[in-house]
């Protein structure tokens, strides 16, 4: 008997549920190993004994949502699983990650819909402190591709407008070239506790179709936002207000990749920063990348 292929119909039931909430502190520990595993040496990150007292780098909501993506109570689509894959994410930080403070995450599939390659959803996670306060927001936006929407789209919250650059430079106003070592998918994988095997073990990515072990796409986010970070904000994480960028092509152990800005513009209080980062193969890694923070250094 012959098997159907494809992913099949995608249910809209399930837009409404929401993920196992996961509290996490954020100690010395935690804060240092993640901007460990990105290899950014800004001391800002590493030294406790900074009167003004330890940064958190903004990316490690990546960790925070990865680690709260669960919904056991929920039946998997095994036929969708395998066709699922990560677009993009919009992580908006409505203030500064503190050392010491306990977060907590839950995640909450909040739209699904038709379009041209397949399903399109977005699952929201909201990152709040003890006291309730909102910290940031990650949607984290995926594709099934070649699915079919079994109904009408539903969308319980809209996607966030976010501003394109003015205009477009022919060539970078910056560039970084940042070597990614053999090691990079284990470091990152055991210093952001974001594991997923294609990402450190050569056989599970052969059997994924890939051509080797690639980079977590938020290790190559989180790398780029450390450049703009450096660049354009004076070294500062507490300014940054939102990260943003398209999943495209893969990023291979032992290359190197270059983070490229194409734009900086300041609107208000508001700094823009538009950049790329392409692969070993010139080809566009992260597409749409957005930086947002504040022109000054106060936030």
């Amino acid at each position: 008997m012959a098997t159907q292929e494809g992913p099949g119909e995608i249910s809209v039931e399930e837009v409404g549920n929401y993920t196992i909430a996961r509290t996490r502190l954020l100690d010395a520990r935690a804060s240092m190993a993640y901007a460990a595993g990105i290899n950014d040496t800004n001391p800002a990150y590493f030294d406790d004994l900074r009167p003004e007292g330890l940064m958190v780098h903004p990316a490690i909501a990546f960790s925070l949502q990865w680690n709260a993506r669960f919904m056991p109570d929920q039946q998997i689509n095994l036929r969708a699983a395998p066709f699922g894959v990560h677009a993009e994410t919009d992580l908006r930080i409505h203030r500064p990650f503190r050392s010491g403070e306990a977060v907590t995450t839950q995640g909450r599939l909040v739209a699904r819909r038709q379009i041209g390659p397949g399903v399109y959803s977005v699952d929201r996670y909201r990152m709040t402190g003890s006291n309730g306060d909102l910290i940031a927001e990650l949607d984290y936006n995926g594709i099934i591709r070649g699915g079919v929407l079994a109904g009408k789209a539903v969308v319980l919250e809209a996607d966030v407008a976010r501003p394109e650059p003015t205009a477009a430079q022919a060539e970078p106003l910056w560039s970084d070239a940042v070597h990614v070592p053999l090691h990079a998918g284990q470091q990152y994988t055991e210093c952001a506790d974001i594991y997923n095997p294609i990402h450190t073990e050569p056989s599970a990515a052969r059997k994924g179709g890939l051509p080797g072990v690639i980079l977590h796409g938020s290790a190559t986010k989180a790398m780029a936002l450390s450049a703009v970070i450096k660049h354009c904000f004076d070294g500062n994480p507490d300014r940054v207000t939102r990260l943003v960028g398209q999943l495209r092509g893969m990023v291979l152990m032992d290359t190197t990749i270059s983070i490229d800005c194409l734009a900086i513009e300041d609107h208000g209080d508001e700094r823009r920063v538009f950049f790329r980062v392409l692969n070993q193969e010139g080809q566009a890694a992260i597409a749409g990348g957005l930086v947002c923070g504040q022109v000054c250094g106060q936030v």
